[in-house]
């Protein structure tokens, strides 16, 4: 190594190398300040957006910016002219502090690091300020589309408030017509509720003001949709049955009307409130039940949604009841009918209940009927359906009955012209006219309607036929 170091023909060439390596470090380090100038470029940019700063958009609104783009020449280094885009630039006006009208301003340039900004045109730019005016609107809701059923929307609540704050310029205040929010109801059948609706500011004509600001922007909106409404009696019915030796006093409804709301077609096909159902299986003593109420079927909703019942018990007592006459229905015609057993039609039955209940009924509080639609003639064993007063129940579970039909022809037949005429008596003896205008009235040919003459002794009591028949459809 001591060799090459001491040979001077080495240290020449070692020389000049350094000699170059300094002169290529100082002519192409651009921050060196004796940089050449022949390592320096320039780049024009034709169309920079001018901005502007220092406006109080509360106060002011910008009418005019004159020019809004301008031409610049930077200068620099190729490669920071080349590492810098159009956005490194930024050409813009200072309003800060500028009155309302007209004014001339000077614009300012800020650049890339490096980069030197030698030309800008124009240096200057028009700018007009407007005087700017809050007033106080109130909201107008439009609807849109139809609810479902022919169902009507209600007037729209605004929330927070019906009233907004507008900022416009003034020259532009006076064209404000209205601020409305839109909501479609289309096909809706309950209360549409528009949490964040936009609100739109509209000039006279009718056109979007674009410029409106609106404080706030989105209002909260609700459209009730209102439901034609009826107003029903409550019908409380009763399903299983109460433990052993239990019987209802009384049932209470805190109300006992209820409003249910639908379509009216609807409505139309009720005339009380069923869908009360109280499960006496579930009733071990007196006291208050409540039940949540459904609408019935086509209906929307009913109210309340819940009901109270106060419910008394007691321990139950039975009752005989003689003599209750039973009524036919249901018989053809042409047909007469008899019963066998019971004899007369009346029949004795059992019931049970509480003792105030059963103390305040008779035998004009119960219906038997007896359903003799479809029978033939002959004998048949029926079963007779029993209307009992509320809180009452038959201690027998099935009430029966033996009748008899009879075909009315073979009763009444005519008198033939073999058969003598018994003398006339003109004295008026019931043997004579008396005895055929009794079975005329006795055995027609519908039996079926002398039970709805109740009572009637003029016209059901000239003969024993007659008489039979009103006991079974009359209940004699």
């Amino acid at each position: 190594m001591d060799k090459w170091l001491n040979n001077p023909n080495i240290l020449k060439v070692v020389s000049v190398l350094l000699a170059v390596l300094l002169w290529a470090t100082v002519h192409f380090d651009p921050q060196t300040p004796g940089a050449v100038t022949s390592t320096m470029d320039t780049k024009e940019y034709g169309a920079i957006k001018v901005q502007v700063e220092g406006l109080d958009a509360s106060k002011h609104d910008l009418r005019l910016l004159e020019p809004s783009v301008v031409r610049i020449m930077a200068k620099g280094s190729f490669s920071d002219l080349l590492a810098a885009s159009e956005d490194d630039y930024k050409v813009y006006v200072d309003v800060s502090g500028i009155k309302d009208g007209h004014h001339i301003l000077p614009l300012r340039v800020k650049g890339p690091k490096r980069v030197e900004i030698i030309e800008l045109s124009p240096a200057r730019v028009s700018v007009q300020l407007e005087p700017l005016e809050t007033r106080a609107f109130d909201v107008q809701v439009t609807t849109t589309g139809t609810p479902a059923n022919d169902y009507k929307a209600g007037p729209p609540v605004v929330r927070p408030g019906s009233r907004v704050q507008v900022t416009l310029p003034t020259d532009y205040m006076e064209q404000v017509g209205s601020v409305r929010a839109a909501v479609s109801i289309d096909k809706e059948e309950n209360t549409v509720t528009e949490k964040r609706v936009r609100l739109v500011v509209y000039d006279k004509s009718g056109a979007e003001i674009p410029k409106a600001v609106v404080e706030p922007s989105t209002v909260e909106i609700e459209v009730p949709i209102n439901k034609p409404a009826k107003q029903l009696p409550l019908r409380i019915s009763y399903t299983g049955s109460l433990p052993s030796g239990l019987s209802l006093v009384s049932v209470q409804p805190q109300v006992d009307k209820v409003t249910v709301y639908g379509p009216q077609t609807e409505l139309n096909k009720y005339d009380y409130f069923d869908n009360v159902v109280v499960n006496l299986s579930s009733i071990k003593e007196s006291g208050a039940l409540t039940l949540e109420l459904k609408p019935m079927n086509g209906l929307a909703a009913v109210s309340p949604d819940k009901i109270t019942l106060n419910i008394e018990v007691t321990p139950y007592e039975t009752r005989t009841l003689p003599q209750i006459p039973i009524e036919v229905t249901g018989l053809s015609e042409g047909l007469e009918s008899k019963f066998i057993t019971p004899e007369g039609g009346r029949l004795d039955i059992q019931v049970r209940g509480a003792p105030s209940n059963l103390a305040e009924i008779g035998a004009k509080d119960f219906k038997l009927t007896a359903d003799l639609s479809g029978l033939a003639p002959g004998k048949h064993t029926i079963s007779i359906e029993a209307s009992l007063p509320s809180f009452v129940e038959l201690a027998d579970s099935k009430l029966t009955a033996v009748v008899e039909i009879i075909d009315s022809k073979e009763t009444n037949a005519p008198v033939t012209d073999d058969e003598e005429e018994p003398p006339t008596d003109h004295s008026g003896d019931p043997k004579g006219n008396g005895s055929n205008n009794g079975s005329n009235n006795g055995s027609g040919t519908h039996p079926g309607n002398q039970g709805n003459h109740e009572g009637n002794d003029t016209d059901t009591g000239s003969n024993s036929n007659s008489l039979d028949n009103g006991r079974k459809h009359s209940g004699g």
